[in-house]
């Protein structure tokens, strides 16, 4: 059997994604790590949610969404229900950098929770553009997937050393 590169307009995505192995330090604001940083704003392509957004702002066309009080902040909404309530211009990037486990979000986070990530998966094409690229990090692969209509472009492991986990970022498009 032909393995044909899949498309998207004119555009023909990779069959393969390609794959980053970059080292650097664990810091729980994750791009407050410069080599994390400049990887993100490298894939972010035009206007971009960072649905979770933190202390740091990237040198991107971004809006920016977390309950943090402290963090540097457009919006402070629920994940789920920002994208479900977004009225909008649609983003041609998304960023879901959520807590990756609930007990970073109790000791890290002052408790706050984040939105049950299935739903949010479910409910970002709400806010992306046709095409848009989603960009996730976690400790885990977890991606949008095939079955909403996603293709791998990229993947960069991050690795920080020793004994800490690393940093999983994949970079998704939307294809149908």
């Amino acid at each position: 059997m032909k393995n044909v590169n899949p498309t998207f307009g004119n555009t023909v995505l990779p069959a393969v994604p390609s794959f980053d192995y970059i080292k650097c330090p664990l810091h729980r604001y994750t791009f407050s790590v410069k080599p994390i940083r400049e990887w993100t704003e490298r894939n972010c392509e035009g206007k971009t949610l960072n649905l979770f957004a933190g202390r740091t702002k990237l040198n991107i066309d971004e809006v920016r969404n977390d309950l943090d009080e402290e963090a540097l902040a457009d919006y402070r909404m629920d994940a789920v229900e920002f994208l479900r309530t977004w009225q909008g211009e649609k983003f041609d990037t998304v960023l879901l950098d959520p807590p990756y486990a609930f007990r970073k979000s109790m000791e890290m986070y002052k408790g706050i929770r984040c939105s049950p990530f299935k739903q949010m998966k479910d409910e970002v094409m709400n806010v992306l553009k046709e095409g848009g690229k989603v960009i996730t990090f976690g400790y885990h692969s977890n991606t949008m997937g095939a079955g909403r209509g996603f293709i791998v472009e990229k993947v960069c492991l991050f690795s920080h050393g020793g004994a800490i986990h690393d940093t999983i970022a994949s970079v998704e498009r939307h294809c149908r």
